[in-house]
């Protein structure tokens, strides 16, 4: 196996090297030429038999369609949940549209269902459900060597945005599912959806289940939480935005729009997220400038 690690506009992809070569997860769509790179060193004169998505978030899927390009035969697997949507191109059943982010459309072959198994290079890998991250999630877990392909549902400091928790009551419930789930599988490796591969499992569910317990006592930090990495994620793709550019792309998202309701405040929207970017400013994760704002 190969973790291919980069910088947080892309998720991790990993390479199953083997006579049927398998790709999971493809970044950003900004890094696809990259990561084609990549592949095409490790795999040589090999193709990728399969492509498989843990979830379909832009950071983890936006390098599909040009690896569909470089490699026609290249069957796609996603979580079956999207299955349908994804076919179609259905933006309004998408993550894309609510989230203000943009993957170029990709074609689909096969769905990935929760208490399924599947053969991958000869090794059974157990398909789990993850809600939490996200809704339709997936990881992997192949239980001779144990590891798990933990996606955004666990990395060694913490796990992603809940955008269940955001959309439900119950999404703090369902990672915590998620976590339990990952616990009773006792993983040797983790190989997750950012950063290094680890091998500490247990120190970093405690951390998570501490990260959690947080949330859910402060629901209002973690929506908010939530609406800075949407925009420091904007705002990276962008690298430098005008004011009143960045300002017409967040009245179109309609999850800030949703998490900005949650203020108990009643702000108007507009200096709501002014507010966000002077955290964000003072985390040093963006620049405000009077020629607008820039990734720090």
């Amino acid at each position: 196996m190969v973790v291919l690690e980069r910088g947080w506009l892309s998720s991790n992809t990993i390479v199953l090297l083997g006579a049927d070569p398998v790709v999971i997860d493809t970044g950003h769509h900004r890094h696809a030429e990259q990561l084609l790179a990549l592949l095409e060193h490790w795999l040589g004169e090999q193709h990728p038999q399969r492509l498989l998505n843990t979830h379909l978030h832009s950071d983890h899927c936006g390098g599909n369609a040009r690896l569909q390009a470089r490699w026609p035969q290249l069957l796609t697997l996603i979580p079956h949940c999207v299955f349908e949507a994804t076919k179609e191109w259905s933006p309004s059943r998408l993550p894309f549209e609510s989230t203000g982010q943009n993957c170029p459309r990709f074609a689909v072959h096969a769905a990935l269902r929760g208490g399924q198994e599947i053969i991958l290079n000869g090794r059974t890998w157990e398909i789990h459900e993850c809600p939490g991250h996200d809704a339709d999630g997936v990881l992997f877990f192949e239980p001779r060597e144990r590891i798990l392909i933990s996606a955004d549902a666990l990395w060694e400091n913490g796990f992603g945005v809940l955008f269940d928790a955001l959309e439900s009551e119950f999404g703090f419930d369902a990672q915590e599912q998620t976590l339990d789930l990952i616990e009773s599988l006792q993983a040797r490796w983790v190989l997750p959806g950012h950063g290094r591969a680890f091998q500490e499992v247990k120190p970093s569910i405690a951390r998570a289940r501490s990260r959690l317990a947080h949330w859910r006592q402060h629901p209002l930090s973690h929506a908010e939480h939530a609406a800075h990495v949407l925009i420091k994620f904007h705002v990276m793709v962008h690298q430098n935005l005008a004011l009143q550019e960045f300002m017409s792309w967040a009245d179109q998202v309609s999850l800030l729009k949703r998490i900005h309701a949650q203020d108990p405040r009643g702000i108007e929207f507009e200096a709501w997220l002014l507010e966000r970017l002077d955290v964000l400013c003072a985390k040093k994760a963006v620049q405000l400038t009077p020629q607008g704002v820039l990734d720090a």
